[in-house]
């Protein structure tokens, strides 16, 4: 993963599996708020995050759960609704199998141009940045700029990583490895 450590554009429109992997490690979160990162989340997003329904709600996703509502209760994630005809003008480009929760993000940002979308689904970065010019930003992005700022510390890598993998059935490990070498490698070119 090659990216540029200096930018991060740090006011996103935030999917749900970002919303997930944000919420798996709380030192990494905790260090995008001290940042100053704001994230918001449409209804869509917070619908699948906390009120769709699930077959099996593993003690895991409880916990994330919980953690979303303490930062809702913290004033973080706020609803940033997204207007209907600005969703089915991005849906009408966008490609087959993007979900509803990603699709209303993209719309969103789409409509507030100093809104960038943070998703870690592939398809869905790749048509906000390649079809729509929207500044698309990721975890491991974030991860790797928060290391690179200073916000985390060499310190804290393994620790985020341990509690990313123990919270997501998919971890982002191996970005999150790659990102945090990017940033240490800008660091010592700096130096």
């Amino acid at each position: 993963m090659a990216f540029d450590p200096h930018k991060f554009h740090q006011m996103l429109v935030t999917d749900t599996c970002s919303v997930w992997n944000l919420m798996s490690s709380r030192r990494l979160f905790h260090a995008a708020c001290s940042a100053n990162v704001y994230f918001c989340i449409t209804p869509m997003v917070l619908f699948e995050c906390l009120f769709k329904p699930r077959k099996l709600i593993t003690p895991e996703k409880s916990e994330l759960i919980n953690r979303l509502k303490q930062a809702r209760k913290n004033d973080a994630f706020p609803i940033h609704a997204c207007d209907i005809d600005d969703l089915a003008e991005i849906s009408r480009g966008a490609p087959k199998g993007l979900g509803s929760g990603e699709l209303s993000c993209i719309a969103v940002a789409y409509r507030i141009m100093t809104f960038g979308v943070m998703t870690d689904e592939k398809r869905a970065r790749r048509y906000a940045e390649k079809q729509l010019s929207l500044k698309v930003e990721t975890t491991p992005r974030l991860y790797g700029w928060l290391h690179f700022q200073g916000y985390l510390s060499d310190a804290d890598h393994s620790e985020v990583i341990a509690e990313h993998e123990r919270y997501e059935n998919r971890p982002l490990s191996e970005y999150f490895q790659s990102a945090y070498r990017s940033a240490l490698q800008q660091r010592l070119y700096e130096k």
